[in-house]
C-alpha cells in the first residue's frame, strides 16, 4: 500500500515510523486515520468515530479546543481491542477539549469511564447507581481492571432481569 493510501485508510495494520528516531509518529494529513492491528466487531463500530474525532479542527467546541492526539486515540484502539466482549455493546468515545480522550460505558446502571490522558496514563471510574459506590483508579500498565469491571457491569441487575423488571 503506497503511503498516499496508508494515510487515507482506516484502521491499518502498521504505523508509520520516522527510520531517523526509531519512534511512531503522527500523521500531518487533515484526513489523519487510527490504525489497529486488529478489528473486532467494537472497533469496526468505532472506526469513524475515532477517526472523526483525531480530525476535528482546533476550536472545535467554539472555544480552544484541540483535537484528540493521534497517540491518545492509537492507544484506545489497543485498549477496545483487548477489552472486547461480545455480550457488551461498544463503547461511547467523546473528545476532551484538551486532546485526551474519553471511554463511556453506561449500562444495567452502571458507568464505566476510562480517560485517556495520553498512552499507559488512565484514570477509570465506576459508579453503581443503585447502591452509590464510586470508585476511581489510575491506570498505567495493567488493565484487567476494566475488564473485570465490565464483566460485573453485563452481570449486574441479572436478578432483576430474571423478576422481569427492566435493566437499562
Amino acid at each position: 500500500m503506497s503511503a498516499a493510501a496508508q494515510q487515507n485508510s482506516a484502521y491499518q495494520r502498521y504505523f508509520p515510523v520516522d527510520d531517523r528516531r526509531g519512534e511512531v509518529v503522527p500523521f500531518t494529513s487533515a484526513t489523519s486515520r487510527v490504525r489497529v492491528t486488529a478489528a473486532s466487531p467494537w472497533s469496526k463500530a468505532l472506526e469513524s468515530r475515532l477517526n472523526a474525532i483525531t480530525s476535528l479542527p482546533k476550536g472545535w467546541n467554539g472555544y480552544r479546543s484541540v483535537p484528540v492526539s493521534f497517540t491518545c486515540a492509537a492507544f484506545a484502539a489497543q485498549l477496545i481491542e483487548r477489552l472486547y466482549d461480545a455480550s457488551v455493546p461498544p463503547p461511547a468515545l467523546v473528545p476532551g477539549a484538551d486532546g485526551t480522550l474519553q471511554i463511556e460505558w453506561h449500562r444495567n446502571q452502571y458507568d464505566i469511564e476510562v480517560d485517556i490522558l495520553e498512552p499507559y496514563k488512565v484514570f477509570a471510574s465506576r459508579y453503581d447507581c443503585v447502591s452509590g459506590d464510586f470508585t476511581e483508579i489510575a491506570l498505567s500498565d495493567d488493565f484487567t481492571v476494566l475488564a473485570e469491571w465490565l464483566k460485573d457491569m453485563k452481570s449486574a441487575r441479572a436478578d432483576l432481569a430474571t423478576a422481569g423488571a427492566a435493566v437499562v
